[in-house]
């Protein structure tokens, strides 16, 4: 028998809240009087608590929260010039021409929480701030480590749209179906539940250790990726 890994939590959330609620109720018993005791015991109930209804239940998010999330979200957008790269949180454009693409490689660790595409490039990428940076911003400007290598994750907007436009722009480009979960390996559990008309289905898998963690998806040389690590 397999055992489900969410189940699992779940039942140790609900170990600790109930570890709580019991030491609670026991010092109120013998009427202890130490401040320090309740608050261990209300992060026994409150910490545990929070994360098993977050799991259960799901957190509402107001809508003047979303919008403060899209504004700061990393978008890319594509042009005949290139892939201009928006990151509001550094009020800064990068502006990645066609031409000074060298190589593309697309990672998805397990041990990362973010799949992305590594770009890597001849030339430096044309930098724009805008036009009233936050004070932070101008205090400490954005200085990226190798400035020749862009890394765009999974939570940039328009990021599934990227093979497609290599493809577009670029020759000799190895597409990859963003669409589909390369770490899957064998099927442990499925579960499917119907609520307010709507049918949900929930599956767990087992990872598959031999996944493709690195696929070449461009390299100005054709180059293999065993080359290119080489270099």
């Amino acid at each position: 028998m397999r055992f489900n890994p969410f189940i699992i939590i779940k039942l140790v959330l609900v170990v600790f809240t109930c570890v709580g609620l019991g030491l609670t109720f026991f010092m109120i018993i013998q009427e202890v009087k130490i401040v320090g005791a309740y608050l261990v015991s209300g992060l026994f109930i409150l910490v545990p608590g929070t994360i098993l209804y977050g799991l259960l239940f799901g957190f509402r998010i107001s809508e003047k929260t979303r919008r403060k999330q899209a504004e700061r979200q990393e978008t890319i957008t594509f042009s005949d010039a290139g892939i201009s790269y928006q990151m509001p949180l550094f009020d800064v454009t990068q502006l990645i021409e066609w031409k000074t693409i060298e190589t593309v490689i697309f990672t998805d660790y397990q041990s990362d929480d973010h799949a992305q595409f590594i770009f890597h490039l001849t030339q430096l990428p044309i930098q724009t701030k805008t036009a009233k940076p936050w004070f932070l911003n101008r205090i400490f400007p954005f200085t990226p480590g190798n400035p020749k290598e862009i890394r765009i994750e999974d939570d940039c907007a328009n990021f599934h749209e990227i093979p497609q436009m290599l493809y577009k722009y670029l020759d000799n480009v190895n597409l990859i179906d963003l669409n589909q979960n390369y770490k899957k390996g064998t099927l442990l559990s499925s579960k499917i539940t119907t609520r307010n008309n709507t049918i949900k289905t929930e599956e767990f898998w087992k990872p598959d250790p031999d996944y493709e963690r690195q696929k070449l998806i461009f390299d100005k040389y054709n180059r293999a990726i065993e080359q290119i690590k080489q270099n």
